[in-house]
């Protein structure tokens, strides 16, 4: 007879005798585990949203740097203002795909262990 068979006293019966706390922590774990890691995806989600706009401004800037709308007076300035520009825009491609990465592996986890 399965586990799932029995009838409520049995099983509660079953439960007192021998004890149950390791289903129960076990139970217990797999909620706990399950809203910690849906809770890091819904945080990595709100900076996901954050990246993509930073990537997007980081991408403006770099324009910005390379076609100015003023008379360029200074070359070392300007050149250093698009190098500066295009670290930012690395800086914060790097974070995008890093965030990307983690809910990737967040998602599996929970799907694949869950």
């Amino acid at each position: 007879m399965a586990k799932s068979e029995l009838s409520k006293f049995v099983a509660a019966t079953i439960a007192f005798i021998t004890g149950d706390t390791d289903t129960a922590v076990a139970l217990k774990n797999e909620r706990l585990g399950k809203a910690s890691i849906k809770g890091q995806l819904s945080a990595l989600e709100g900076s996901l949203v954050n990246a993509e706009v930073d990537l997007e401004t980081a991408k403006e800037n770099l324009e910005k740097a390379i076609y100015p709308t003023v008379l360029i007076t200074n070359q070392q300035y300007y050149y250093q203002n698009i190098v500066n520009a295009q670290q930012a825009l690395d800086y914060a491609q790097d974070n995008l795909d890093e965030i990307l990465v983690s809910i990737n592996y967040a998602t599996n986890l929970l799907n694949e262990k869950f």
